[in-house]
């Protein structure tokens, strides 16, 4: 197997090992020996952190991440075979090397993708459909929250540190794009952290999983109309009504006729006996109902396969399919949070690292108060507010993935984008570091009922505050 070719005065060039494969099966077998050594990374590091630290899996996984990495391990030249995950380049008109936005091969981030579906889609099964149309109301209020004041924070502090200013509409971006990466919540980390303790069921985690879609199409359309602006220089409200229309419509759509279909679904779907042949037929929905959000109606993949799980969570399929959907997520979803980890450069925010201190902590700051706040309103106490807030905490592959929009549209520099970077991997970390103590302290998170539904407590917790 060849890591490197020669160039025409016979110098040999590291280039990635998924680039020089000789036929399809060496391209298949290079693809296969990267995911081996992701895997690996994966199962040993996570089993250090939830072993000795009893910290979650998916910090070790992460962290993981970023050790082999581009950046760091993964970068290293290695004799004249070259990086094992060299960051991915196309020669330009000139020659010159031009590095691609996402750091990791496109056949990495595919599986990674794949890998996020099963995982929402799989949180989506866990979730109990009568409790997430019950906590709908409130949970609209926390991503409002949870949207409004990390923008604003995001915004301020942009202009406040001197990396933009309100001497024109451009030179206004980067305050405009980094407000929008604030507003973020990574479903993928907090359903993972949720449905490891069992807690994914509760009022506070139904809430936090209700919201952090919300959040996501709410920061979508931010996204929409921030690179409307860098396009044209203005945005009118005709095209925002548009999106606005096309990814709530869809959302909705799925959600309530999905719901409505749901069982007709599960009938005809368990005329089939062949071994394994149901879990095929539900990833299959998964997998359209994630393309057709992401091709049709400018939202993310993941919240077509959360809507499409949790529509089939009360049907007898869910219960047929549910223990093997584990056993692949136990196997596939740990490459997600892996390449998530080996797209962060620690070294990309050297040049804004104080900026980054200060963002990473408003980072914190306004999701506890931008989601806290609104939860207390809508009826949970101090306890159940503390986890709401601490699960819309983390960023995780959503903003990086607008990070990477603005930095491919140019709005943002290497600095500001490495400054988000280091934000998204605080958060990141922090969030399961906290949420696992709070529900582990027990107690009830609701202050009264909510829209005259009784209190929904797991097995085991009292009534607190």
């Amino acid at each position: 197997m060849h890591w490197g070719i020669p160039n025409i005065a016979g110098m040999n060039i590291p280039v990635p090992l998924l680039s020089v494969a000789e036929s399809p099966l060496e391209e298949v077998a290079s693809l296969v020996f990267l995911l081996a050594i992701i895997i690996l990374a994966a199962k040993v590091a996570g089993e250090m952190v939830q072993r000795y630290l009893s910290l979650p899996a998916v910090l070790g996984e992460l962290g993981a991440g970023i050790l082999i990495g581009p950046f760091a391990l993964g970068g290293i030249e290695i004799g004249s075979f070259g990086p094992i995950f060299e960051i991915p380049f196309s020669i330009g008109d000139a020659g010159e090397k031009i590095e691609a936005i996402t750091p990791v091969a496109d056949e990495l981030f595919f599986v990674a993708q794949v890998a996020a579906i099963i995982l929402l889609f799989q949180a989506g099964l866990e979730t109990n459909r009568q409790q997430f149309f019950r906590w709908m109301r409130p949970a609209t209020a926390v991503a409002a929250g949870g949207v409004i004041v990390p923008f604003t924070f995001g915004f301020l502090a942009t202009i406040v540190m001197g990396f933009a200013s309100f001497d024109s509409t451009i030179s206004l971006l980067p305050a405009l794009f980094v407000g929008a990466i604030m507003t973020a919540t990574s479903v993928g980390i907090t359903a993972r952290v949720l449905a490891d303790i069992r807690r994914l069921d509760t009022p506070e985690g139904t809430t936090v999983m209700a919201a952090a879609v919300v959040d996501d199409v709410l920061g979508i359309l931010i996204v929409a109309v921030v690179i409307g602006i860098a396009d044209t220089g203005e945005v009118s409200v005709v095209d925002i009504g548009i999106i606005a229309a096309k990814a709530i419509g869809f959302w909705l759509g799925l959600m309530i006729i999905g719901s409505m279909l749901a069982k007709r679904i599960s009938d005809v779907f368990l005329w089939f006996h062949s071994p394994g042949v149901l879990v095929g037929l539900a990833l299959f929905l998964a997998f359209m109902a994630s393309a057709i959000a992401e091709i049709y109606f400018g939202l993310a993949m993941i919240i077509g396969a959360y809507t499409m799980g949790l529509a089939l969570s009360n049907t007898e399929l869910k219960h047929r399919i549910e223990e093997p959907m584990i056993q692949i997520g136990h196997f596939i979803v740990p490459v997600f949070f892996v390449v998530i980890g080996m797209q962060v450069d620690l070294g990309a925010m050297s040049g804004a690292i104080y900026f980054g201190i200060v963002l990473s902590i408003l980072g914190i700051v306004s999701k506890v108060v931008g989601a806290g706040l609104p939860a207390l309103v809508v009826g949970f106490n101090r306890r159940g507010a503390w986890r709401v807030a601490i699960g819309m905490l983390p960023r995780g592959e959503v903003a990086l993935i607008i990070a990477g929009i603005g930095l491919a549209s140019g709005v943002i520099g290497q600095d500001v984008f490495g400054v988000a970077i280091l934000m998204t991997i605080v958060t990141t970390l922090v969030a399961p570091i906290i949420l696992v103590p709070a529900f582990a302290s027990g107690g009830s998170g609701l202050r009264r009922p909510m829209g005259g539904a009784r209190a929904h407590r797991p097995r085991g917790q009292s009534e607190g505050d």
